[in-house]
């Protein structure tokens, strides 16, 4: 005979997606606001140093044959685009931000150290407090 199982009737009805303290803006899933926090570690480190554009720049024109349409995007955004412009893309909290973080430029050295890297990472799977 199978086991039937019951929710409790003290159960809540619906179980929370992500824990309180994991300051996810509305629609965000885990990897998103990993980008997130990501993006604002870069935006932080472009507006200390703004030549770091550059080097993004750089690299993706040295893959210009090769780059695919967000890609396209975001080199035509870094060479037509302020700092301010870009580093508010890169905090934004909407789709379009999200959006556009997903295909960002701006990975590894000198943009975000491993170890910051690694604290996002630590942080979005944390088991609480």
């Amino acid at each position: 005979m199978p086991v039937v199982r019951e929710t409790p009737p003290n159960a809540p009805d619906e179980v929370p997606m992500f824990p309180p303290w994991l300051d996810l803006p509305p629609g965000y899933m885990v990897q998103d606001w990993m980008q997130w926090q990501r993006g604002r570690l870069v935006a932080a480190r472009l507006r200390e140093n703004p030549d770091l554009i550059q080097t993004a720049k750089e690299r993706l024109a040295a893959r210009r044959s090769f780059l695919y349409r967000p890609q396209i995007e975001w080199l035509e955004l870094l060479e037509q685009a302020s700092v301010p412009q870009i580093c508010q893309i890169l905090e934004a909290t909407d789709d379009e931000g999200q959006r556009q973080r997903s295909s960002s430029p701006f990975h590894g050295s000198p943009f975000i150290t491993p170890e910051e890297n690694e604290d996002v990472r630590q942080r979005a799977y944390a088991c609480g407090s």
